[in-house]
């Protein structure tokens, strides 16, 4: 009797290739990259503008007309005169208000500072600007925005007095100090006053 045939061994199946795992590493990879790139994109953009300087925002001037100004100069070889108009250039509208509010106080103090003076130092380039600081300083000080000028004290004795300086005569001459007076400290923009004085008119006559 023949011997049965023995069945063939069956075929063990191959394990299936872990596709899916490799398509969702490539994923997050992609992911990855696209995340750092965008990160890097923002902060180079970012940096630019952090490095560009904030622009301040700041208040035009105002410019405030005054009326005509006719004084009589001091009396040097006749009588002169001296017509001019006035622009008072300001930090800003607020502080232009504070001078309409005060300008009787303002014309009048400029009518003392013109009527003081020669027209030999009004002639040349420098004196005109010396006036223009002039009126800068008597402006802001009315203003409260600068200390007025202070005032030096000379004290002198009769030389005659020699044994007893009690008894020697002792006369007091105030002497003006220089134009500019010391500005006072605040706060705010609206404090630097009058920028400026433009002459719209100077004749002499």
């Amino acid at each position: 009797m023949a011997k049965s045939a023995k069945p063939a061994p069956a075929e063990t199946e191959a394990p299936p290739k872990p596709k899916s795992k490799k398509i969702l590493l490539a994923i997050i990879a992609v992911l990855l990259l696209g995340a750092a790139g965008g990160a890097g994109w923002y902060f180079m953009k970012g940096g630019k503008h952090a490095d560009e300087p904030k622009v301040a925002v700041v208040e035009p001037p105002t410019f405030l007309v005054l009326d005509p100004f006719t004084v009589n100069l001091q009396h040097e070889e006749s009588d002169q005169y001296l017509n001019i108009g006035i622009t008072l250039k300001v930090a800003s509208m607020e502080l232009a208000d504070k001078i309409r509010q005060r300008l009787p106080e303002v014309r009048s103090r400029l009518l003392f500072l013109l009527s003081s003076k020669r027209a030999s130092e009004l002639m040349p380039v420098e004196g005109k600007k010396k006036l223009a600081q002039e009126i800068i300083v008597e402006t802001n000080t009315i203003l409260g925005l600068r200390s007025p000028p202070q005032q030096t004290i000379v004290h002198e004795r009769n030389a005659a007095s020699n044994t007893d300086a009690s008894s020697g005569v002792e006369t007091v001459t105030v002497a003006s100090s220089p134009v500019e007076a010391a500005p006072v400290v605040h706060g705010g923009e609206a404090d630097a006053g009058v920028l400026d004085v433009l002459f719209t008119n100077f004749i002499i006559q």
